[in-house]
């Protein structure tokens, strides 16, 4: 009975860490250190920011059909070092070092060019239900705000943001995956009207990029550092969903399909994991 018992643990163990450590089912290459993904229901495409290199203006964006086929590797150019991806109302918003960039989704033409004020590294880019624009900046331990008349300002400065990365935006809280400094970095909640910061995961997880919403208490939230792709409750419950790689970016969560799609900056390509 002992060792009948002692085998099903071991299968267990087994089985879990096979399903954490499963392959992608499909992974395409052809990208330069790509940083964040999203999916135009419109246009029916998938959107790329690839960092590229250190040469002056070689970032771009990528154009991928709904099949995982590129479209068009360097859709648009003359980018510096493009991160955070936001389809808000008909356009497309990029972050690009201290500028917001807004581009037609429909041309793929920049439309404008913002600088943000004091803006070190802008990241991530998330909106609220009456249409303003958050943007973390990781370097400036910064949460800045464009309101719907296009103005931008600080909406929050401290270090308790633990340099901010990913941002996701509720009806009364921030949710932020952040990348951390001298300890490994959290998933923090910010309230929208006291913006008292909560930590939520009981214990520094790692470098925090990306975000996604499962449920309204429930996100996908990946660590850079290991590739671990962890399953977090608003109650600090956490569980390691699947391991890609290292440098596992800002991932996309498609609610209808139950799959993760994961830029891969050092593989320079995108992963697809299902989860079902």
């Amino acid at each position: 009975m002992k060792y009948f018992v002692i085998s099903l643990l071991l299968g267990l163990f087994i089985q879990a860490n096979a399903q954490k450590t499963k392959k992608p089912y499909k992974q395409l290459q052809g990208f330069h250190h790509p940083e964040s993904v999203v999916f135009d229901e419109q246009q029916k495409v998938y959107y790329v920011s690839n960092m590229a290199g250190k040469e002056e203006q070689d970032g771009f964006i990528s154009k991928v059909s709904e099949n995982g086929e590129i479209l068009d590797t360097t859709w648009v150019k003359s980018l510096q070092d493009p991160k955070g991806l936001l389809l808000h109302g008909d356009k497309l918003f990029v972050t690009d070092i201290s500028f917001l960039v807004e581009i037609d989704p429909a041309s793929g033409d920049i439309i404008s060019k913002t600088e943000v004020e004091n803006a070190k590294s802008l990241n991530d880019i998330a909106a609220d239900q009456e249409g303003n624009i958050y943007i973390s900046d990781l370097v400036g331990n910064i949460i800045y705000k464009r309101d719907v008349s296009g103005n931008i300002s600080e909406w929050l400065n401290t270090q308790e943001l633990e340099r901010p990365n990913g941002l996701l935006v509720s009806e009364d809280k921030i949710f932020v995956a952040s990348w951390g400094k001298d300890e490994p970095g959290h998933l923090l909640q910010v309230d929208r009207k006291s913006k008292e910061i909560k930590k939520i995961s009981p214990k520094g997880i790692g470098n925090l990029d990306g975000i996604q919403k499962i449920a309204p208490d429930s996100f996908y939230v990946s660590d850079w550092a290991t590739g671990d792709i962890y399953r977090i409750n608003t109650n600090g419950r956490m569980e390691k969903v699947l391991r890609s790689e290292k440098s596992s970016g800002d991932i996309l969560f498609l609610k209808g399909t139950e799959e993760l799609v994961l830029p891969m900056n050092h593989q320079n390509a995108i992963w697809w994991y299902r989860l079902n």
